[in-house]
C-alpha cells in the first residue's frame, strides 16, 4: 500500500468511526494454553471451568470455588510468559534479586473476574484478566532512561511499521533494527514518562485503526519490516524511519505503532 493512501486512511479512520455504526478494529492476540495474550489491549485473558455436578457439587458456589481455585495458578504460569522485551519474559523478571522482582511476584495477584457464565445442563465457567499495562508497567520503567517525553514539534508525528506477514512474536518493548543491522528502537530509548504513561508501542492489526492515528498522529513516518532478526524486525532498506533525524523523539515518547497479525 503507498504511503499517501495509507496516512489517508489513518486520517479518516475517526470519521468513518463516528459517522457510521462503530466498527470495532481486532486486537493483535497470541493464544496460549487456557487463554490469550491481547497485545493492543495489554490484557492477559484465561478462562477456568468447573463440571463437578456430583453429590455436593452440585451447589454452585462449590462449582464457582472450584473454578476460581483453578484460576490463580494459571495466571501465574500464562503471565510470567509474557514478553517484555525479545529478550527476556516476566518469568525471567521474576526470577531475579531486587525490588522489581518482589513488586512483580506480589502484583501478578492483581487480575479480576471479569465475566461468570452458568450452563443449564451444570458447570461454571470463569474469566478472568491481568491488566498487563499496570502489571508490568515497573518493568517497562526499570528499563526505560530517566526523563520526560520529549515535547511535540513540528515534523514527524509517529512512526508507523507495517510487519503483517512476518513471523513476529510481539513483546512490551520490541526492538527495530535497519537494515544494516543498527538499532533503531529498543526499551532503553524509552522515557520513563512514556513508560508509565503510553508504553513502548501501540500494536494494531489495521492501520486505519483509529487507535493508530490517535498514537502516532496526523503526520507519521510508514516503513515497512521485511524480516524478522533474533526476534526484532527489521526494517526494509532506506527506509524512512532510518533517515528521519526525528525517529529518536519518537522512539522515547512511545509515539511507535506496529501493524502486524494476530496469532
Amino acid at each position: 500500500m503507498m504511503p499517501n493512501l495509507l496516512a489517508a486512511l489513518l486520517l479518516i479512520a475517526p470519521v468513518l468511526a463516528s459517522d457510521a455504526e462503530p466498527y470495532r478494529f481486532a486486537s493483535v492476540t497470541q493464544a496460549v494454553a487456557g487463554g490469550r495474550i491481547d497485545w493492543t489491549e495489554l490484557r492477559l485473558e484465561i478462562s477456568a471451568r468447573s463440571d463437578r455436578t456430583m453429590g455436593a457439587w452440585k451447589d454452585r458456589r462449590l462449582q464457582e470455588q472450584d473454578a476460581l481455585d483453578g484460576l490463580a495458578p494459571r495466571v501465574l504460569a500464562l503471565a510470567e510468559r509474557v514478553a517484555v522485551t525479545p529478550e527476556r519474559d516476566a518469568a525471567g523478571l521474576m526470577s531475579e534479586e531486587g525490588d522489581l522482582a518482589r513488586r512483580l511476584g506480589n502484583s501478578v495477584s492483581a487480575w479480576h473476574i471479569e465475566e461468570t457464565r452458568y450452563f443449564s445442563g451444570g458447570g461454571v465457567e470463569m474469566d478472568a484478566v491481568l491488566d498487563l499495562r499496570l502489571w508490568l508497567r515497573p518493568a517497562l520503567v526499570s528499563l526505560a532512561v530517566p526523563g520526560q517525553a520529549p515535547a511535540v514539534q513540528e515534523g514527524s508525528t509517529g512512526l508507523v511499521v507495517d510487519a503483517r506477514g512476518l513471523p513476529f512474536e510481539a513483546s512490551l518493548a520490541p526492538t527495530l533494527l535497519g537494515a544494516d543491522g543498527a538499532v533503531l528502537m529498543r526499551a532503553q530509548d524509552l522515557t520513563e514518562e512514556a513508560a508509565r504513561s503510553l508504553g513502548a508501542v501501540l500494536y494494531v492489526t489495521d492501520p486505519a485503526d483509529p487507535r493508530a492515528a490517535e498514537r502516532a498522529g496526523t503526520l507519521p513516518i510508514f516503513s515497512q519490516a521485511t524480516s524478522v532478526r533474533d526476534g526484532a524486525l527489521v526494517l526494509a532498506p532506506a527506509s524512512p524511519a532510518s533517515l528521519d533525524a526525528a525517529l529518536p523523539r519518537l522512539v522515547a515518547s512511545g509515539r511507535v505503532v506496529i501493524v502486524m497479525d494476530s496469532h
